[in-house]
């Protein structure tokens, strides 16, 4: 029962320790203006996970804390990250990171933009070799926001499966 929940803990761990970094380094990269929300908040439910998975892990030899503590803790953080990854996967919907065109104007990769007072001219911080850096490091977010996801509705299983067998 253990080595199950570690398990699922460890991945847990590693997967929204890496969301948090990745909406992190997104979110320096922003440039002009303020950071966008969707960025935010993709940080926020990496650091919700880090800390259902923390708290989690200690669970696991606190008898205390297993239980109802760890079930909230795990359903919140899989809903933030399932939030966090639908949001994402919308404002990333029909980019490529090979195509410099579907990655100009959108907010979660461009830095930041800035159009002139007549709305003629829209220009953007980040070069092409930045945007197709950072639409991959947004795509890879992405993909770990539903794995860190996965990960929080498996330890949830467990845990409830595994409840009275200590």
């Amino acid at each position: 029962m253990r080595l199950v929940t570690s398990a699922c803990r460890f991945f847990q761990l590693i997967f929204t320790i890496v969301v948090l970094g990745l909406s992190i380094t997104l979110a320096k990269g922003q440039q002009l203006g303020s950071v966008p929300s969707e960025t935010s908040y993709g940080a926020f439910s990496g650091g919700i996970g880090v800390l259902a998975a923390l708290i989690g892990t200690v669970a696991i030899h606190i008898d205390s804390l297993d239980g109802i503590v760890t079930w909230v803790l795990d359903g919140v953080s899989a809903l933030a990250l399932l939030a966090a990854g639908i949001i994402f996967a919308v404002r990333l919907h029909g980019t490529s990171c090979s195509d410099p065109d579907t990655l100009f104007g959108n907010v979660l990769l461009s830095g930041g933009c800035i159009t002139t007072n007549d709305g003629i001219y829209t220009g953007c911080y980040w070069d092409e070799k930045h945007l197709k850096s950072r639409c991959t490091s947004a795509t890879a977010d992405t993909a770990f926001m539903f794995l860190g996801f996965i990960m929080c509705i498996g330890v949830l299983i467990a845990s409830f499966i595994f409840r009275n067998k200590r």
